[in-house]
């Protein structure tokens, strides 16, 4: 009996890589995602520090030297925030793309697997089928056989 041989398999193999690849690439596009929320937090909390250290100096009083110099640290730290936030949008995209692609290769890989499945299924039909009409085939001549013997058996 033949082995199955899928004609298509390295396709397969190929869109079973690219797949992989693409799962890395989304599993990277979500760790740099998740490294930009920490240090978009890590800007705020700085910020809020910043501003509860100014309150507390304005209150128990402060030269405006340092306030100007507060200000402008907490200045600089918005800044930071908002530059933190459109990375942050930007990373999101690059996970949204990533996730996208991803699919695309799933949907590629499962259509290939798909195909050989039912190739696979068609050849194990027809495989059952030759077997069969194989089978048939020595019955038959088994038949004739005895039949033949049991017609020469009788006549002398």
């Amino acid at each position: 009996m033949t082995q199955f041989n899928f004609r298509f398999q390295k396709i397969l193999d190929l869109k079973e890589n690219e797949k992989g690849f693409a799962q890395i690439q989304m599993a990277e596009a979500m760790k740099q995602h998740e490294v930009g929320h920490q240090r978009n937090r890590i800007i705020q909390k700085k910020i809020n520090e910043a501003e509860q250290f100014k309150n507390t100096k304005q209150q128990s009083g402060i030269n405006i030297s340092e306030l100007r110099m507060l200000e402008d640290y907490i200045y600089q730290l918005q800044d930071e925030s908002l530059s933190s936030k459109r990375e942050l949008e930007h990373l999101q995209k690059k996970v949204s793309t990533s996730q996208g692609l991803l699919q695309k290769k799933a949907q590629e890989e499962k259509t290939w697997e798909n195909l050989k499945e039912q190739k696979l299924t068609h050849f194990q039909e027809e495989s059952k089928a030759a077997e069969q009409s194989f089978f048939d085939e020595m019955a038959s001549t088994r038949f004739y056989r005895l039949t033949k013997a049991n017609n020469l058996a009788e006549g002398t």
